[in-house]
């Protein structure tokens, strides 16, 4: 089952150092395992040696700058679409599947049984199928399908900036009808 976790917001001090990040300063964040309680703490790259023990996760990321433009995830709507157009992207399949969890953890969709016209005929009971991921889209209960696939460190990166670069965009460049 997944779980919902609280993680803090960026400090925007080192952690060893004891100093406010700067602007535009790259820095890494970890999320450390407490007692009951996950704990989120921020380190210059100067104070950088490998994540602490205990380390949950850890991501590289920079300070924002002034004046910089402010990204906004494109609209739920939106977003449910290309989950379903990345479906004829059979080279996308690994950025599909990351799109897929983003939604599931940001509640827009939900995990669901496979839809019994996927049952796994006889004629093909001895090929491997792939592992799916079945989801519901909560505002119209339609399932989605997607391949589950796995996901190597030396890519993770890679995918992540790819979906980065589809989901998001400039604050003035959405607009409400």
């Amino acid at each position: 089952m997944l779980g919902e976790y609280k993680v803090s917001r960026c400090s925007r001090q080192c952690y060893v150092e004891k100093r406010p990040l700067k602007e535009g300063e790259w820095y890494y964040s970890v999320v450390i395992e407490g007692d009951d309680q996950y704990e989120r703490r921020d380190y210059s790259l100067d104070a950088w040696k490998g994540p602490p023990e205990g380390t949950v996760g850890h991501w590289k990321c920079r300070m924002p700058t002034a004046g910089e433009k402010k990204l906004v995830l494109a609209p739920r709507e939106v977003l449910i679409d290309l989950l379903r157009q990345m479906e004829a992207m059979p080279d996308q399949a690994k950025t599909r599947y990351l799109l897929a969890l983003m939604l599931l953890r940001r509640r827009h969709v939900r995990l669901a049984e496979a839809p019994a016209e996927q049952s796994v005929a006889p004629e093909s009971a001895g090929a491997a199928e792939p592992p799916m991921l079945h989801v519901e889209v909560v505002d119209d209960g339609s399932v989605i399908s997607v391949i589950e696939c796995p996901i190597g460190r030396s890519e993770a990166e890679r995918l992540s900036e790819a979906l980065n670069e589809l989901l998001y965009c400039e604050a003035g460049e959405t607009h409400e009808e």
